[in-house]
């Protein structure tokens, strides 16, 4: 049976307060039918409870001696555990209508946040325990210094919300941050536009935050296109709402 001992290289910090379990699970308000995922579950202390309200959950692990130590305590017909680095498993594949559950590991959470971006028609909601940090550039709105790519590119395909936060007392070994959960929606009237023209604008733009978005395009989007967009080149990228790039968007598609 694997050793409880957070492994650096996995950034874990496992939950153990219990209150705070048992708010993120009245947050989730699962019921029987729901397919659940479960991304890093550790050594079950979401795993456990929520097997008291549902009869079944798919949970995806990287770390053997926690997978070990999860097939000890429940059955395979209880907890199907799928032992890999979430990155590499195609979400879309798992199921339809997926409710997806996890405290994600801090350094690689935002190639997560992506990875389940790209599975959105799948999923039909997600809650996740991120650093507060990384929750606050999610739901961030145009204008503020925390807004920037990932509040854009999620806020395309989602709706987002922040639930709560939770304290870094919380957890063993204790981390230096706090945290939020994050709570994820699929959009109900989804943007039309080519996601790639889009992420690529997007991140054009912000990869020179700091100039007007007539320089920081320069060879992706021309003047005569942002005129088009009705947007004017002398404006900043953190100055543009998810509409904007989306309205920009389409018109570099179109020509």
């Amino acid at each position: 049976m694997g050793s409880r001992v957070a492994k650096k290289r996995f950034s874990q910090n496992f939950l153990r307060d219990r209150r705070v379990v048992a708010d993120i699970l009245a947050a989730g308000n699962f019921t029987t039918s729901d397919a659940v995922i479960e991304i890093g579950p550790g050594y079950g202390a979401l795993t456990n409870e929520l097997l008291k309200k549902i009869p079944r959950l798919t949970a995806i692990e990287v770390d053997r001696d926690a997978v070990q130590y999860l097939k000890s305590k429940f059955s395979e017909g209880r907890l199907k555990i799928i032992e890999a680095d979430c990155l590499d498993i195609d979400i879309s594949g798992l199921g339809s209508s997926l409710r997806l559950l996890g405290n994600l590991p801090y350094h690689i959470s935002t190639p997560i946040l992506f990875h389940v971006d790209a599975s959105v028609n799948s999923i039909q909601d997600a809650m996740f325990m991120l650093q507060r940090e990384v929750v606050d550039r999610l739901v961030a709105s145009p204008g503020s210094s925390s807004y920037g790519k990932l509040s854009i590119t999620m806020q395309l395909g989602w709706e987002i919300e922040k639930l709560f936060d939770v304290t870094p007392e919380a957890f063993d070994p204790k981390p230096k941050v706090w945290s939020s959960i994050l709570y994820l929606r699929p959009r109900t009237n989804a943007y039309e536009v080519d996601r790639l023209i889009f992420r690529r604008i997007v991140f054009g733009a912000f990869s020179k935050r700091r100039k007007t978005l007539r320089n920081a395009l320069k060879g992706i989007v021309s003047e005569a296109q942002l005129e088009l967009a009705t947007i004017d080149p002398g404006q900043r990228p953190e100055t543009l709402s998810v509409d904007d790039y989306v309205r920009l968007s389409n018109v570099v598609s179109q020509n």
